[in-house]
């Protein structure tokens, strides 16, 4: 629009008066239909064109549909803008990670168990009650699997079932269809734990899982002694949203034992012994090494070096034990 053509007024729209001059306020319907023959050209049939108020300016009539337009297309862009975005469904509360704090809570947690199940039964309390609620909690029977083998458990080594847990920790004598191997974990086989403390060695935590691997020390209430056992701890995250362990192995320290000596072995060391006896005199008698030959005949007989050894030969008298090589 040219400079000076339109004015605003508190809001309301006024003409030019340069404008409101070279216009007439009327609308002549006969020029009007030349102008729109002018521009659509030559049409076979028309509509004839209605009839416009002769009252009312065109160029009025002009910005107010111009302003309609704009005000409908702006409300449909505003309303498209406006749409709210779908939403998400929540993730699952089984779904959600794991954190290293809920592990350790959880442990602090079985630690607890225990000493409160044997302080029950130390103070003739309903343990049995103590040591269900506590599985419960702390054991995914009823919503997962759960791998369980327990330190004292040869017979049943491996314990799949809430029940078979339970003949475990409180002993097969007090549970229905108990196994007679299990004296009751949780109370020490009548003697109960004062506390129990976690090692962890490692923990790896994998999403809505986590496993953990180490040592925990237990405290005997009666005697005070203390007994090192191993572990690894699994723990999941249920459809309800709690941590529950769903892999428990625990298993005493490993020693090395020496096999024991069978009887073949005893007549193997007797012929040996026997044969060396031979061998070391012939050497001598053939004025041979027999010092070397009863050295290394000695070496692979006797125990010196590796054992304690106590020889008491027959002709010793002034020094009858010989420990030494």
């Amino acid at each position: 629009l040219a400079s000076g053509q339109l004015t605003f007024r508190a809001g309301s729209l006024q003409r030019s008066p340069a404008i409101a001059r070279n216009q007439a306020p009327k609308a002549d319907c006969a020029k009007g239909r030349v102008a729109s023959r002018n521009v659509l050209g030559a049409m076979r049939t028309r509509r004839p064109l209605p009839r416009v108020r002769a009252d009312i300016d065109p160029f009025l009539l002009t910005m107010i549909g111009s302003g309609l337009a704009g005000g409908v297309a702006s409300t449909l862009l505003s309303n498209k803008q406006s749409v709210p975005a779908p939403v998400q469904d929540a993730a699952p509360a089984a779904d959600k990670p794991i954190t290293m704090d809920e592990v350790l809570e959880a442990q602090k947690n079985w630690a607890n168990a225990i000493k409160t199940i044997s302080s029950a039964y130390l103070n003739k309390g309903d343990y049995i009650k103590a040591a269900s609620d506590a599985a419960g909690e702390l054991y995914g029977y009823g919503n997962s699997k759960v791998l369980f083998k327990p330190t004292k458990a040869a017979e049943f080594p491996f314990r799949p079932t809430g029940a078979e847990a339970m003949s475990y920790f409180v002993g097969g004598d007090v549970v229905e269809n108990g196994y007679h191997e299990d004296g009751g974990f949780a109370i020490n086989g009548g003697k109960g734990w004062s506390n129990v403390v976690f090692t962890n060695h490692q923990v790896d935590l994998n999403g809505n899982t986590a496993v953990a691997m180490g040592s925990y020390v237990f405290t005997c209430a009666t005697t005070g002694a203390e007994s090192k056992v191993e572990y690894t701890f699994g723990y999941k995250r249920n459809a309800d949203g709690k941590v529950r362990i769903f892999l428990h192995h625990s298993s005493v320290p490993y020693k090395e034992q020496v096999a024991p000596v069978t009887l073949k072995e005893v007549e193997e060391c007797q012929a040996k012994w026997a044969n060396a006896i031979k061998s070391i005199s012939a050497t001598y008698l053939e004025k041979g090494d027999f010092i070397k030959a009863a050295g290394d005949a000695a070496g692979e007989l006797y125990g010196y070096g590796n054992t304690n050894v106590l020889f008491k030969p027959t002709k010793a008298a002034e020094f009858p034990f010989r420990p030494t090589g």
